[in-house]
C-alpha cells in the first residue's frame, strides 16, 4: 500500500499536457504521489469521481466520451464494487442514457447522482444534458434507470462554434439545491461559473452566468465540501479551494487557496471528508491530497 501522505518535492517535473515545455512555475509544482490504482481495466479513461453519501467506502467513477452509458463503484483502494456472482460484470448501466461526452459526476443530500454530459471540445454541441439517477446499492444491481434527462444550454453562446468563447464543460458540483458547472477554456486560462436554476425535461434549461476567474490552467473537475462551505476545483496544474465569506456573492470570489501540482491528465476530484481531496487521472491513478496543504492566495 502506498503512503497516504502527500509528498512534497520541489524537483523539476515537465508536465506532459504543457507539450513538454517548461514554464517558470513548473519548478515549484508538487508531483502527486500515487496512493492506489483503479483495478478495473474497463476504466481506461477516468473522467469524474464523487464519494457516495449513501454507502461507506464507496466512490462513483466513470469514463470519458465514447464509452457506454455506465458508471462504476470503487472503494478507497481502487477495487471494483459489484454484486456477488455477476458474471462478466461491465459496470452499472444507466438505462435511457447516452454517453456523448460525460465529464463529471456529483451527488446531493437526497440520494441522487448527477452525470454531466456536457463535454463540448469543438464548442458545437446543441444536445448537452445532465442525467439524474437514484443512487443504488452497488452490491445489489447492475443497472439503474435515469430518472430524468435535463437538457441545458448557455444563453450567451450564439455561434456554433464561437469565434472566441469556450463552452466546453468538465466540472460540476451540487450544493444548496442547485447544480453548478464550470467551463474549460482552451484559448485562455479562465473559467466561467454557471448555475442551473430549472430542471425541465421537455425543453432546454438556460444556465445562469455567475462570474469568471483565472485558474491558471484548464478546469477539469470540481466538488463541494461536506459542510457546503467550500468548493475544490481541479485544473491540469493546480488544485484550488474557494470558501464562502460574508461578503462573497458567488463561489469564485470567496477566500481562495491553491496548490500547484504536477500530474498527468488529472480529470476527477472529490472530498473524502473535510480534510482530504481525492484526485484521479485518466491512467487510473488515485491520489490523496490533504486540504491543509493548500496555501492562501492573495
Amino acid at each position: 500500500m502506498f503512503s497516504e501522505l502527500f509528498i512534497f518535492s520541489l524537483s523539476l517535473f515537465i508536465f506532459s499536457c504543457n507539450g513538454g515545455k517548461e514554464s517558470p512555475n513548473d519548478k515549484n509544482r508538487i508531483p502527486l504521489v500515487e496512493y492506489s490504482r483503479v483495478t478495473a481495466k474497463m476504466l481506461d479513461e477516468s473522467s469524474g469521481i464523487i464519494k457516495s453519501r449513501q454507502h461507506d467506502n464507496t466512490y462513483w467513477i466513470h469514463n470519458d466520451s465514447g464509452d457506454e452509458a455506465r458508471i462504476f463503484a470503487i472503494n478507497k483502494n481502487g477495487e471494483l464494487l459489484f454484486p456477488e456472482g455477476s458474471d462478466n460484470y461491465r459496470g452499472l448501466y444507466i438505462t435511457g442514457a447516452t454517453n456523448v461526452d460525460w465529464e463529471d459526476i456529483a451527488n446531493d443530500d437526497q440520494g441522487n447522482l448527477y452525470i454531466s454530459d456536457m463535454g463540448n471540445n469543438a464548442n458545437k454541441r446543441k444536445d448537452m444534458a445532465i442525467y439524474i439517477v437514484k443512487e443504488p446499492d452497488p452490491l445489489s444491481v447492475t443497472s439503474v434507470p435515469a430518472v430524468s434527462r435535463i437538457p441545458v444550454y448557455y444563453p450567451d453562446q450564439t455561434e456554433f462554434p464561437p469565434k472566441k468563447d469556450n463552452f466546453d464543460t468538465e466540472a460540476m458540483f451540487w450544493t444548496g439545491g442547485k447544480i453548478y458547472v464550470m467551463t474549460k477554456h482552451r484559448a485562455d486560462t479562465y473559467t466561467r461559473l454557471y448555475r442551473l436554476d430549472s430542471l425541465k425535461t421537455d425543453k432546454p434549461n438556460g444556465l445562469t452566468y455567475l462570474g469568471t476567474f483565472d485558474t491558471g490552467e484548464k478546469v477539469t473537475a470540481a466538488d463541494v465540501s461536506p459542510d457546503g462551505k467550500s468548493i475544490a476545483v481541479l485544473t491540469y496544474k493546480n488544485v484550488w479551494l474557494f470558501t464562502q465569506t460574508k461578503t462573497s456573492k458567488y463561489w469564485l470570489d470567496g477566500e481562495a487557496k491553491m496548490l500547484p501540482i504536477a500530474a498527468i491528465q488529472d480529470e476527477g476530484i472529490c472530498f473524502d471528508g473535510a480534510d482530504v481531496l481525492v484526485i484521479t487521472n485518466e491512467q487510473r491513478s488515485i491520489y490523496r491530497v490533504p486540504v491543509k496543504d493548500l496555501r492562501p492566495v492573495d
